[in-house]
């Protein structure tokens, strides 16, 4: 812990303005801590630059509250004892605990630190996420896209995505949407739809409409709508040409193929993606399998088709 850290609590805890209660309460704390851990006291005066004199009143009523024995005339001054010096050590690394929590719970500067919304698929259909500027994103199987800012404060609405994604980006003129840290380029949008992928082995950008702007480095393209888009490494340069925006896009409405899948499973999947339907499966299906074809974005035609397959109801919505 810096030196500058432990003067400021050392005032704070010296200081007239501080609660008896909240006193009480460290002092409580106290008596749990380990003497390994704790600061000598040459180290926590040295902390403060000014001479601090406590009367013998409060000295003894310190040192009561903390051992539970009578302080006697005879004992050595007050700053020779080591219960006192565990005491006002402990203090100081108690105080800053109390205030490291309270400043990342947000009770103190609640502006001060931003963190961090993960979104991941670990499903076999299609995962639709809503932000809270209004975009929606569509991620694939295994896709996981992480928002790295806060999109009602900060200027640029920034994220990441790892995997496989399409985007429809709400439109905000004063606000542009950055896909970054996402394969060999970033992507710069102010309101479009666009598929992209960011895996091991391929990182390519399809845009439907609007318009985008790729960079790598200080290499920048615009793409089109109708245009894809990918790095070459090798030339370091960006490839550009026209492609057919339905065909790398379809995956959001195909249909899933299931050979031999637990019904568990499937419910699985499906109660993850749709919590606010809260489905139900009949018991007495858990152990079934099911080999078929699946709808990867439409939770009413999955569910006829299951419940076709087995003649009966299986999973229910809540009524």
């Amino acid at each position: 812990m810096r030196k500058e850290e432990l003067t400021l609590l050392y005032k704070k805890f010296l200081s007239p303005e501080t609660s008896d209660r909240d006193r009480a309460l460290i002092l409580t704390i106290l008596q749990d801590c380990d003497e390994q851990d704790l600061p000598n006291f040459e180290e926590v005066l040295n902390s403060e630059n000014r001479n601090i004199v406590l009367n013998d009143h409060k000295s003894d009523e310190i040192f009561a509250s903390i051992t539970g024995k009578k302080l006697y005339p005879t004992v050595k001054p007050i700053w020779k004892r080591k219960d006192f010096l565990r005491a006002a050590a402990a203090l100081i690394i108690t105080g800053f605990s109390i205030l490291f929590y309270l400043n990342n719970t947000g009770i103190i500067s609640p502006n001060h630190k931003k963190r961090e919304s993960n979104f991941e698929n670990t499903t076999k259909f299609v995962k639709q996420i809503k932000l809270n500027d209004g975009s929606t994103i569509s991620l694939k199987q295994g896709a996981k896209l992480l928002v790295l800012s806060d999109f009602t404060k900060d200027t640029i609405r920034r994220v990441q995505l790892i995997g496989e994604a399409f985007f429809e980006i709400s439109k905000n003129p004063k606000k542009a949407f950055v896909v970054e840290n996402s394969g060999a380029f970033d992507v710069r949008v102010l309101g479009t739809a666009f598929n992209l992928i960011n895996t091991p082995h391929k990182n390519l950008l399809v845009l439907n409409h609007g318009k985008v702007q790729v960079k790598n480095g200080l290499k920048q393209v615009i793409i089109l709508p109708g245009q894809k888009a990918a790095f070459d490494k090798t030339k370091q340069s960006f490839e550009v040409s026209p492609t057919d925006t339905v065909e790398s896009s379809n995956w959001i409405n195909n249909l899933l193929a299931f050979d031999r899948e637990p019904i568990q499973k499937i419910f699985s999947d499906l109660n993850s993606l749709y919590p606010e339907q809260r489905l139900r499966l009949n018991e007495k299906f858990e152990a079934e399998i099911f080999t078929g074809y699946l709808p990867s974005n439409d939770l009413d035609k999955s569910l006829e088709i299951l419940n076709r397959a087995f003649n009966t109801t299986i999973i229910y919505k809540h009524q």
